[in-house]
């Protein structure tokens, strides 16, 4: 852990579970809400997709953060902001939304994963550690010998025959 304050510690704690939860729920659970918005025509649950600690934070507590997980916290709020904007104020047809938001949330998908990084480097924690939904490569040392391929294959086929 790098030589970080328990304060600092305890925010970049608070911003990554906030981050990670608010983009789990603006993912997963889009074909839910862009159902109910197309079927019922209430934009009602989006208070619940769209709620996050973030907009509670104040500029106190964000000058214990660096420059670059302020950065990167300002590029995926806003660009969840911007969909929360959309979803609320579109008179779009639900085609149309639809093909909107997969955009828009792959775009968010793209600024959360550069979040992780930097409140996780933040934290002096390794990626592999959190669980994340980012990839790692693997490294080109990886050998794996031969008869270990054959022998997975083997068993899969095994398993397919049943």
């Amino acid at each position: 852990m790098r030589g970080i304050s328990d304060d600092s510690l305890r925010m970049l704690v608070i911003l990554r579970n906030d981050s990670k939860r608010l983009f789990e729920r603006i993912k997963h659970r889009e074909r839910e809400y862009l159902s109910i918005l197309s079927l019922k025509r209430s934009r009602e649950h989006f208070k619940d997709i769209f709620k996050c600690l973030y907009d509670t934070i104040t500029i106190e507590q964000l000058r214990l953060l660096s420059e670059e997980v302020l950065i990167a916290l300002d590029n995926f709020y806003t660009k969840v902001e911007r969909l929360k904007w959309y979803l609320n104020h579109s008179e779009d047809m639900p085609a149309t939304m639809k093909d909107t938001v997969s955009l828009q949330v792959r775009d968010i998908e793209t600024k959360y994963e550069m979040l992780a990084l930097y409140l996780n480097a933040e934290m002096g924690e390794d990626d592999e550690n959190e669980g994340d939904s980012i990839v790692i490569p693997l490294s080109e040392n990886i050998e794996i010998e031969e008869s270990q391929f054959d022998d997975n294959l083997a068993l899969e086929d095994n398993e397919e025959d049943d």
